[in-house]
């Protein structure tokens, strides 16, 4: 089994910090449920169609620097509703070999679901997008 050196990541527009605060409980739960390593973890209370956020490029950061090679959310909407702004974050996870892990759906149906899936699929001489599975509890 691939060691994952694992970012923890939660966001949410919602003014309901405990909310936010759950989320990224949730997901920091099941990283150590999996045996993850959690190297950091980050919420922002920003709307999903901002791109410059400054977590979200601490978060992207570590991924280029190597300190972690996955990034765990609950969905994929929690990187991002805009689908420009979310193809070039799972790009660049893409371009450096990260995992993306959900918690809460199907990452392979959501992909599917934004037509993203063909988009870095069709990406010539590029690693493919590497995501693990949601896990049954």
């Amino acid at each position: 089994m691939k060691e994952y050196k694992v970012w923890a990541f939660a966001r949410s527009a919602a003014s309901n910090l405990p909310a936010l605060e759950e989320q990224l409980a949730d997901v920091m739960r099941e990283a150590d449920r999996r045996g993850y390593i959690i190297v950091n973890s980050c919420m922002e209370q920003k709307y999903g169609t901002e791109f410059w956020r400054p977590d979200l490029f601490a978060m992207l950061t570590a991924v280029q620097q190597g300190r972690v090679n996955a990034v765990m959310v609950q969905s994929l909407d929690r990187l991002s509703h805009d689908i420009t702004t979310l193809y070039r974050i799972l790009r660049f996870l893409q371009n450096y070999g990260a995992a993306l892990i959900t918690t809460e759906t199907n990452l392979r149906y959501e992909l599917y679901l934004t037509g993203l899936d063909a988009r870095l699929l069709r990406r010539h001489n590029r690693k493919p997008i590497y995501y693990v599975e949601c896990e049954e509890r």
